[in-house]
Formats: structure tokens, C-alpha cells, sequence
């Protein structure tokens, strides 16, 4: 049995399917990414939570084509991200996605205005209708007044909306957003998120945000978490809820699972014609001293 990812790239605007990346630093491997699934539907607005060395920064990387995985594939709107060359793969980032950056995406010598314009002129567009289209995004995120100023000159919040602006001028239908608030203070870090939130609504613009902070994901419509490279209490699509086994040979079972299964530290495992059972050690044990007692009652 195979999905139908035809019938996936009509439904979604982006689909994740068994995506894996695994670095190599000398002899040692080190797996960033083990097996994600999600799909984003047109318009919608989600972040993906997780801590630092989960994965999510990864995940964002290869759903915008600035990586490659080890295996896996990123469909947007049914065409293989994952398979485009360098040439396509710069095409696709400058026509079809923006990028929001903790730091660095705004070049320190140039204004607001042109920072935002600077996409637009490398894209081939007229110098007047780039400096009309930054216009009007830097006033959309109530920056009319900062136009001119640098970004030494802009606190910490007006350099994120306006690296926000930077991100729409070529108006891209999906926008990337990599712990935008990472370094700013709590008000600041709501008038950036409502911002984004505003994108979303206004502008029909997906956004994927990955960050640290629940409060932060929680500007978005839905909110994935991301542990050691695995979308927790992730249902994959045709084998329903999957788990991961070690390099050790452990195999990790969610919180959730465990405490529905009534599983407490130890666990009994058995091969069956369908696999493996996985049983909590006392209800195995509870169940051979039933065994026992029926056994002396039929004695």
C-alpha cells in the first residue's frame, strides 16, 4: 500500500513525508532529522516547537531548499523541493519563499526602505514600483516613521519587522520563520508575532515558524512539537502511531502511550505473528499468577 501524493499536493500547500537527515562530522553520524510527516494546507499558519538540537531549524532549511536530506521528500504545491538542482533551487527561493532569520538578514549600510527594495531590484524590478511595494509594507507594519533609518539606528523589534517586510517583497507564498523572537523581550516579542499573525490573515501568506518557546508557537493556528528529530505523538500517515528505536536498541515509547498503557518503568516484549507486544510487566505478571490460581483450582 502507497499514499496517493498526487492526491496530497491538491490537498496541501506543503507535504513532509519521511524526511531524514543525517550528518557526518568525521567518523561519527549525527541524525538531525528521523522520519518527519506533517502537511500545510494553503494560508494556514503553524509552528513547530521543540529545544535547541531538536531538529527544527533543519526542518526549515530543507522545506526551503537550502539543504538536501539524506532521504525523505518536501512537496510545495506537488513539485519535489528536495530534487531541484542550484539554478531552480534559487528560483524557487526568491519567487516562491520568504525568510525570517533571528539575525542577520538586514545589510547594516542600507535604510529600511532599501533594505526592503534590495530583493525586489535583484529580482528585475523597476526601481519606482520596488520602492512603492516597501512603502507599503513597512507602513502595513506601522514603520512609516523608521524608513530611513538603519538597522543600528532600529531597536530589536523594528529590525525583525522590518527583516518581516524584507521577507514579503517579492511576495512569497510561503514564509519561513526561524526563532524571529529569540532575542527580544516579551512586548517585543508580541508585536513581532502579531505582526506574522497579521501576514497571515491579510495577506493569505503560510508561514511555518519553528522556535523554542510555547507562548511564542502559540500565535499559530497549530502547533507540532519536535523532540530528537521526531514529530511527537506523530501518526504516520499508513502505519498509525510510530515510535523510534535507539542506537542502543531502546525503544522510545511517548508519554501519552505509556500512560494509557499503563506502562511504569519496565516492559515485557513478545513476538506475535503481527509483530511485537509490548506489555507492562506488572499486568503480565498479575495475569501468570491468575493463570496459577486457576491452574490450582482446576487441580
Amino acid at each position: 500500500m502507497s499514499e496517493d501524493l498526487e492526491q496530497l499536493a491538491s490537498e496541501y500547500k506543503v507535504v513532509v513525508r519521511d524526511l531524514m537527515k543525517v550528518y557526518r562530522r568525521g567518523l561519527k553520524e549525527v541524525i538531525a532529522l528521523r522520519g518527519i510527516d506533517f502537511e500545510v494546507r494553503a494560508s494556514e499558519f503553524i509552528s513547530i516547537v521543540g529545544p535547541s538540537g531538536s531538529g527544527k531549524s533543519t526542518l526549515l532549511k530543507m522545506i526551503g531548499a537550502l539543504d538536501r536530506p539524506t532521504a525523505g521528500l518536501v512537496l510545495f504545491e506537488g513539485f519535489n523541493v528536495t530534487q531541484l538542482d542550484d539554478v531552480r533551487a534559487m528560483e524557487y527561493r526568491r519567487n516562491k519563499v520568504g525568510f525570517v532569520w533571528q539575525v542577520g538578514n538586514l545589510v547594516p549600510g542600507l535604510t529600511a526602505l532599501k533594505n526592503v527594495m534590495l530583493p525586489m531590484r535583484l529580482a528585475g524590478k523597476k526601481k519606482s514600483e520596488a520602492e512603492s511595494r516597501a512603502r507599503e509594507l513597512l507602513q502595513r507594519m506601522g514603520l512609516s516613521d523608521r524608513m530611513r533609518h538603519r538597522p543600528h539606528q532600529l531597536s530589536g523589534g523594528e529590525n525583525q519587522r522590518v527583516a518581516i517586510c524584507v521577507a514579503l517583497a517579492n511576495s512569497p507564498e510561503l514564509l519561513l520563520a526561524d526563532e524571529v523572537t529569540g532575542e527580544l523581550d516579551t512586548e517585543t516579542t508580541d508585536h513581532v508575532m502579531e505582526a506574522l499573525r497579521e501576514v497571515n490573515r491579510d495577506l493569505g501568506t503560510t508561514i511555518i515558524n519553528v522556535t523554542h518557546n510555547p507562548r511564542v508557537a502559540s500565535y499559530a493556528g497549530r502547533v507540532l512539537r519536535i523532540r530528537d528529530g521526531l514529530i511527537e505523538g506523530q501518526r504516520h500517515t499508513l502505519f498509525g502511531d510510530i515510535s523510534e528505536v535507539d542506537a542502543k536498541g531502546r525503544l522510545v515509547i511517548p508519554e501519552s502511550v505509556r500512560r494509557l498503557a499503563g506502562i511504569r518503568k519496565r516492559v515485557v516484549l513478545r513476538v506475535v505473528p503481527e509483530g511485537l507486544l509490548v506489555a507492562p510487566l506488572e499486568s503480565v505478571g498479575e495475569n501468570n499468577n491468575d493463570d496459577a490460581s486457576d491452574a490450582e483450582g482446576h487441580g
